[in-house]
């Protein structure tokens, strides 16, 4: 849940920044470019604890992956020894 919301933050906050560039006419591909780099800084800057939840839950899930080729690759190797 915390990815989900994290992404939904930042989406958010190039949004708001893109409303923003289109308030001001800015309708261009720059428009775009600038409302990315400047929605990347400012919730890079203003969500650390966010983005911190959410890798946390990102790591998680690959360690549950990596855990499930772990004990696959262990069954596999069992079965070719004839064990």
């Amino acid at each position: 849940m915390q990815v989900l919301v994290y992404w939904l933050v930042r989406t958010a906050t190039f949004l708001v920044i893109y409303a923003l560039l289109w308030a001001l006419n800015w309708f261009d591909i720059w428009a775009v470019v600038l409302a990315f780099i400047v929605g990347w800084a400012l919730s890079y800057a203003a969500f650390p604890g966010m983005r911190v939840r959410a890798a946390a839950q990102m790591d998680g899930w690959i360690n549950r992956s990596q855990r499930g080729i772990d004990s696959d690759e262990a069954v596999e190797d069992s079965e070719t020894k004839g064990e």
